[in-house]
C-alpha cells in the first residue's frame, strides 16, 4: 500500500469517529432564552424568599421521600454500627415554583419539567431531613455533587442525592 492511501485511509477512520450533531426540536418547542427567563423569574428575590416554606402560615408541606439503598458493608456487632450508601430522593410542591402559566411563546404544556443543575437547587427551598441516631454522614462527591433537580409545571421539585 501506497503512503498516500494509507494516510488517507487513516484520516477518514479517525475522522468518521468524530463527526456528530445534536439534534434539537423545532424553534417552537425549544427555545433556551425563553427556559432561562423562566427559571431567572421562578426564583426572582422580589417574589420567592428560600428562607421560608412554601405556604408559610399555612398548612405543612408534604415531603416525600424514597430510599434506594445501593449497598450495606461494614457491618459491626460489636460496635453497633454499619456502612449504607443510598440514593436520597425527595419531592414536595412548592406553589411558588409554578410556571404553568409562563409560557414565554410556547403553547400550552409543551414544557412538561425543567431539569436544571444541582446550583440552582441551592436557590430553592429545601426540607429539612436528616436522620435521627446517626454517627456520622457525608454526601459523597466524585468529580461534580451528585445531585438531580426537576421543576413541573405545577411547582412540584425532584431531587436525588
Amino acid at each position: 500500500m501506497h503512503l498516500p492511501s494509507f494516510l488517507f485511509i487513516i484520516s477518514c477512520i479517525i475522522s468518521s469517529g468524530t463527526i456528530g450533531y445534536i439534534e434539537y426540536p423545532s424553534s417552537a418547542n425549544f427555545n433556551t432564552t425563553a427556559i432561562s427567563d423562566i427559571l431567572n423569574r421562578l426564583v426572582d428575590k422580589s417574589t420567592y424568599d428560600k428562607r421560608l416554606r412554601p405556604k408559610y402560615g399555612a398548612e405543612p408541606v408534604d415531603v416525600g421521600i424514597t430510599i434506594h439503598v445501593s449497598s450495606i458493608s461494614a457491618v459491626s456487632e460489636v460496635d453497633m454500627d454499619f456502612t449504607l450508601d443510598f440514593y436520597l430522593r425527595q419531592t414536595w410542591q412548592d406553589p411558588r415554583l409554578a410556571f404553568g402559566d409562563l409560557y414565554y411563546g410556547y403553547q400550552k404544556g409543551k414544557i412538561e419539567s425543567l431539569t436544571v443543575g444541582v446550583d440552582y437547587l441551592e436557590k430553592l427551598w429545601k426540607p429539612d431531613t436528616f436522620f435521627p441516631n446517626e454517627k456520622k454522614s457525608f454526601f459523597h462527591t466524585a468529580t461534580t455533587h451528585n445531585s438531580f433537580l426537576r421543576i413541573d409545571p405545577d411547582g412540584t421539585v425532584f431531587t436525588s442525592q
